[in-house]
């Protein structure tokens, strides 16, 4: 990632900017009476915003009045397989500026198994060559979330094309990964898992990854196992989990499952996917995990698959009738859900709606615990002087009124934002 090479065809090049008449969402309160400076693509101050002391717009600043709005960090999102023009595994560029253009300044590029491993390697090298490339739209990819290969074969979209976790392809794959930062979404119960992520953790990559549960029916004691070797998160939290272990071992009785394990541990940061009508996880599940959980250990994800392999438009019967399918932002295949349609400035919304949680918490979710899982809270994830200068301006309901790229103004492709 070229972390300071992003350009845009926006004015804004080469200019100081102050943000002003502005509700700044710090990581604990809500800022008012300040405005905000950005310089070189960096948060450098902030400063009492009081009348008439506002340098005019001209040639090396410029002044952007917020209308009282909001302004915020940029949306990390650490899973997302890709977005309209497809897949992060064969087109990351249209994926990248797809979801950067709805505020996500920092992603996790995210693997899916595929039916070959020659697909799978393919993938991983072209989310590299990307990440490597003089793109300027490198700038808002963090680096990789390898959600597979070594996965239960028994839960997810993608079930049937897990691989059996073993040290030499694990270590292939992280090769082709180039020394990107990476996370990987792991089953720990599968025979040679513990081996490769040890491998994986001790190759000597400059970035150690980190790992999380997921698509999965692990014990506790499996998951527990992980933990020193960088386990910190459970993948889509409550999906492709095992649900409660059937049969039990007593009757008329409940067994301890990889969810209990998540809410349990505060080691472990749970991920979820709020979508509109609340079929991944239902609004009163999303309000439970947030009650155990809390707001520092909630992660709001996309789990994005438009155009993605193996996921289809198609509305299957058991979707309610009452469901206004134009406000479906979920992905389906044959076995089900698979995925989303979402893009974090709804994912955050859907998230606020469901819980009535403030906006502080929501940012905090939508940005800065996934910084700080993935390692790049030093420079994204909050609004604090001297992080880059990722931004979104939103009003109460989360709708987009703009987003910055290292102080540069992001354009939609619609002229609207």
């Amino acid at each position: 990632m070229k972390e300071d090479c992003f350009c845009s065809a926006s004015a804004d090049v080469g200019k100081e900017m102050i943000f002003t008449n502005v509700q700044i969402i710090l990581a604990d309160r809500i800022l008012t009476g300040m405005r905000l400076r950005v310089e070189c693509g960096i948060l450098s101050a902030l400063e009492v915003d009081e009348p008439g002391t506002l340098p005019a717009n001209g040639k090396n600043v410029r002044v952007v009045d917020c209308e009282g709005m909001y302004l915020a960090p940029g949306f990390v999102d650490q899973h997302c397989h890709g977005g309209a023009g497809g897949p992060f595994m064969t087109n990351p560029r249209a994926a990248t500026a797809y979801h950067l253009s709805h505020g996500t300044t920092s992603v996790m590029a995210t693997f899916c198994p595929l039916p070959t491993m020659a697909e799978m390697r393919d993938g991983v090298s072209a989310i590299a060559d990307f990440y490597f490339s003089d793109d300027p739209l490198t700038a808002a990819v963090s680096g990789i979330h390898m959600e597979g290969p070594f996965l239960s074969p028994d839960f997810g979209a993608s079930k049937e094309w897990s691989v059996a976790p073993d040290v030499e392809t694990a270590l292939e794959l992280q090769r082709l990964a180039r020394g990107m930062r990476s996370i990987w979404s792991v089953a720990p119960e599968l025979s040679g898992c513990f081996e490769a992520c040890r491998a994986l953790r001790t190759s000597g990559e400059k970035y150690l990854p980190r790992f999380l549960v997921g698509h999965s029916a692990a014990s506790y004691e499996e998951i527990m196992a992980l933990l020193p070797l960088g386990l910190g998160a459970a993948t889509h939290c409550t999906n492709a989990t095992g649900y409660s272990i059937y049969p039990t071992r007593f009757g008329g009785t409940r067994e301890f499952g990889v969810d209990d394990t998540v809410w349990l541990t505060d080691a472990i940061s749970a991920e979820v996917i709020p979508d509109y009508y609340g079929m991944h996880v239902r609004p009163k599940m999303l309000e439970l995990i947030l009650k155990i959980k809390g707001d520092e250990r909630v992660i709001i994800v996309t789990d994005c698959t438009i155009d993605c392999i193996g996921s289809a438009n198609t509305v299957p019967d058991a979707v309610p009738a009452e469901f206004n399918t134009d406000q479906l932002d979920v992905r389906f295949n044959r076995l089900g859900l698979s995925g989303s349609q979402l893009t974090m400035d709804r994912a955050a919304a859907n998230m606020r709606r469901h819980t009535g949680a403030s906006l502080v918490s929501i940012f905090r979710m939508a940005a800065l615990n996934a910084a700080r899982f993935i390692g790049i809270d030093d420079t994204v994830g909050s609004i604090e002087v001297g992080k880059r200068a990722n931004l979104v301006l939103v009003d109460e309901d989360i709708n987009l009124h703009g987003v910055w790229l290292d102080g540069h103004e992001v354009k939609r492709s619609d002229g609207c934002m």
